[in-house]
This record gives C-alpha cells, structure tokens and sequence, in this order.
C-alpha cells in the first residue's frame, strides 16, 4: 500500500468521480491497495447528518460503494494518536484531519487529499488536486 486517501477524495471517487483529475486516477489506479482511516467513515456520516453531504441513496449504500476490496481500512493506532499532538502549532484543530495526516506520517504513506492546508503542512508526502464542492447555502432566519 502506498496511498491513503483523504476522506474528500474518497467519497468524490464514490459520489463524483468525474472530479478525480487522471493524474490522480493514474496513480490510484496502479495501486494495489488504498489506505482509508476508519474515522473518514465517521467523518462523512457527520457530514451527511449536517447535510453538507449529499448524494442518491443511503449512507450504509455509500459505505458498500466506497469500501471495495482495493481499500483497507486503517485503525487509530497510540503511535498514530501520540503524532496528532505533534503536527505543526498552526496546524487545524480537527480531529479528523489531525488523525489522516498523522496516519499517512506514522505509516509512511502518500495522502491524497483536496485540502490545501494539509498540502502545505509539510508533514507527509501528499499528492494534491484542488476541489471546490458545491454545497447549498444555507439561509439564518
């Protein structure tokens, strides 16, 4: 395994994979296996519960979809936990992106992801591709 992707371009892959640049689908295609944290799982049910996730179907039908036999899951290890207190101070306090970036550092993996700040973090070797999502505005009454 050389590659863990990020939980944007992982559910992009499922929900919209016309976005995946072929640079990246290259790279992803040669792989044998993709790397994918069990809390990206977490993190998109989060995100469809806000509604900031939207696709057909239902989110156990997305998790079928997205958990092929090329992706394996990875677990939160306590080398894995210790690193995400060791990223940069004006790293994001997400708990989620805290825990992907530090499992592609502790695994020595190449993270795909969409995020240009865990791009410029410096703290693991990142393969990159920008994406905008269209997401409704929401309105405060």
């Amino acid at each position: 395994m050389k590659f863990l992707l990020d939980t944007a371009p992982w559910i992009n892959g499922v929900t919209l994979p016309e976005t995946i640049p072929p640079r990246i689908r290259r790279l992803l295609d040669v792989s044998e296996r993709k790397g994918l944290c069990r809390v990206s799982l977490l993190e998109a049910a989060i995100l469809h519960r806000l509604g900031r996730l939207k696709f057909e179907g239902t989110l156990p039908d997305l998790f079928a979809a997205g958990l092929s036999e090329d992706v394996e899951l990875l677990d939160l290890t306590a080398a894995i936990a210790a690193r995400t207190n060791e990223l940069p101070d004006d790293f994001s306090g997400d708990p989620f992106d805290r825990t992907i970036i530090a499992t592609a550092a502790v695994l020595d993996l190449t993270l795909v992801t969409t995020d240009p700040a865990i791009r410029d973090a410096g703290v693991c070797a990142v393969e990159y591709y920008p994406f905008k999502a269209n997401r409704p505005s929401k309105r405060r009454r």
